[in-house]
């Protein structure tokens, strides 16, 4: 099945990359692209997006699957993959008809030539198993998923979302039936059911994290007849921060502090989570400190112990016309080091 766009492409990797390989790819990406970064940009906001979309199917096992073997169809709500197999191998064996010619050749609406569409070839093949008022095949209720992307800091928090999905809704011609006298129902070509969008009010938990499943009960594939429908769940991936980074239930901030700060020690105020925190940098911090507020990281939406909180310190060294003021005290902090700080560097 032919693909509109190359996923694999769009991150920059081969189709054999590893998930390790797609991550990092993602991550330099993103982080270019990110829309906080690059305010007022429409085409880094679209790349954001369409990168965003790349990572979350091929980092899923299998999204991943599926679109290697089926392209964008794969990844359409309600796909089945072993329909599509099936049909793939009957049309493979030219059964009965051909593409182009014949008897039973196909437009592009996808209807047959002579009579109807597909649903009414099927009737003619299969004629009295066709006919069987039975539930159509596939219109059994069935849990259905949807990719819902958010960024880093509504992961964190929690957040509700107004949220416009298609689903699966039983099929208003044929009641659900999927059959329109002794005919398959044109209208849902014998399933039973035809897709609708619907909006939707989503209650997303405080500190879910890329993969986490929101389940919203009753709003999956309906049932045949009007039967009992499944289970929606949406599939959270969470939108990285060009600031704030998140290890599990930890989180890192990196927060620059002056040479004077670092050699003497202050009081700074950071943001967190829960609102701005004062720590203390202590006297000597070198770049790369970290800090520790603990309990202040990601809440855990199962209702266990958040992570903590990271600062990590980044001493930065004046630069420009303040460079030129710190000419006269570089000779006194040289004379401060007892000896070579790369002395033991070595491989």
């Amino acid at each position: 099945m032919a693909k509109s766009k190359d996923l694999y492409a769009i991150l920059g990797v081969s189709k054999g990359a590893s998930a390790d390989d797609i991550r990092k790819a993602y991550r330099k990406l993103a982080r270019k692209h990110h829309p906080d970064l690059n305010p007022g940009d429409a085409r880094a906001e679209e790349a954001f997006k369409s990168l965003s979309f790349a990572y979350d199917v091929l980092s899923d096992p299998e999204k991943r699957r599926r679109y290697d073997e089926f392209g964008d169809d794969g990844l359409k709500t309600g796909f089945d993959p072993e329909r599509a197999r099936a049909y793939q191998r009957w049309a493979d064996s030219g059964h009965g008809f051909s593409f182009g010619s014949g008897d039973f050749g196909f437009d592009a609406s996808g209807r047959g030539r002579r009579g109807g569409g597909f649903a009414d070839i099927l009737s003619e093949m299969f004629g009295a198993a066709a006919g069987r008022e039975e539930a159509p095949r596939g219109a059994e209720p069935r849990d259905i998923e949807h990719r819902l992307e958010i960024d880093l800091l509504d992961a964190l928090r929690g957040t509700q979302m107004t949220v416009s999905v298609r689903r699966p809704v039983p099929c208003e011609r044929c009641k659900g039936g999927g059959r329109d006298g002794r005919r398959a129902c044109t209208t849902c070509t014998g399933t039973g059911s035809v897709e609708k969008r619907e909006r939707l009010s989503v209650r997303i938990p405080a500190g879910v994290d890329d993969g986490f499943r929101v389940r919203v009960p009753g709003k999956g594939g309906v049932g045949a007849r009007n039967g009992t429908a499944g289970n929606l769940y949406f599939r959270i991936s969470v939108r990285p921060h060009p600031m704030l980074r998140r290890d599990g239930k930890d989180l890192t901030v990196e927060v620059p502090v002056t040479v004077t700060e670092a050699v003497r020690g202050a009081s700074i105020t950071v943001p967190t989570l829960a609102g701005p925190r004062t720590l203390t940098v202590p006297p000597g911090s070198q770049s790369g400190t970290r800090l520790r507020l603990r309990g202040h990281g990601a809440p855990d939406p199962k209702g266990g112990t958040p992570g903590d909180f990271y600062v990590r310190l980044m001493v930065q060294v004046p630069v420009g016309d303040g460079a030129e003021k710190l000419h006269d005290a570089l000779d006194v902090i040289a004379a401060a080091y007892a000896a070579d700080p790369r002395a033991n560097l070595s491989f």
